[in-house]
């Protein structure tokens, strides 16, 4: 009996050091500074194998191309392990571009394999998720990669006050210390995206005939 009780006491041991998670030890953020999304940068020091984020507020303002360009955040973290934390991230980032938005595309990137679940979204109300929750990211290129699409409401109007506020969990193995990077796209209403195109184009036609009279002269 006591050979079978120390047997049983050993299988516990084991099982509870499988399923223990690492701990969240070290997480800061900050856009990566190419004046496309503006935030506020956050640090944090402590240990928990489950972290939620304060909300990441910004504004994605206006740039040289006209707010088409992606934006981004970088977070870096560090854990005490690599057995799978989970790290809660939410956004609410205001339509601040040229153009309002017919959908918001935002892309994962991370050296190590992750997922992602629990994806929400609270505004605009009538949006929802199109596709990306409950995700194992795939491997493209030198990074893994997921993607989650909101779409399907009226547009976002460019009024730097409409925003979409969305989240999502992502857990990650393989590694202690990693880098994500949260990627943001949003896309033009089809008449906007045109007057775009128009634009780069015209743009590019007056500075090709600019170099010709400069050439010529």
């Amino acid at each position: 009996m006591k050979k079978r009780g120390f047997f049983l006491a050993s299988l516990l041991v084991l099982a509870l050091c499988f399923n223990s998670n690492a701990n969240i030890t070290h997480v800061d953020y900050a856009s990566d500074g190419d004046g496309v999304i503006q935030c506020n940068a956050w640090d944090w020091n402590g240990s928990a194998p489950d972290l939620t984020l304060p909300l990441i507020s910004g504004d994605y303002t206006n740039c040289l191309t006209g707010g088409y360009d992606p934006g981004h955040v970088i977070f870096n973290v560090t854990a005490d392990s690599a057995d799978d934390p989970t790290l809660k991230i939410s956004n609410s980032i205001d339509n601040d571009s040229t153009f309002p938005w017919s959908q918001v595309t935002v892309n994962l990137y991370m050296a190590v394999p992750f997922s992602v679940t629990n994806a929400t979204l609270t505004a605009p109300a009538s949006w929802s998720i199109v596709s990306g929750d409950n995700q194992n990211a795939t491997l493209v290129g030198p990074q893994y990669k997921a993607t989650l699409v909101y779409d399907t409401g009226p547009d976002i109007p460019n009024d730097g006050l409409s925003s979409i506020d969305f989240g999502y969990w992502v857990k990650f193995t393989g590694s202690p210390s990693y880098v994500l990077t949260q990627e943001i796209i949003p896309v033009p209403e089809p008449s906007t995206l045109a007057l775009l195109v128009c634009g780069l184009l015209m743009s590019g036609f007056v500075i090709h005939r600019r170099r010709d009279h400069s050439a010529n002269s």
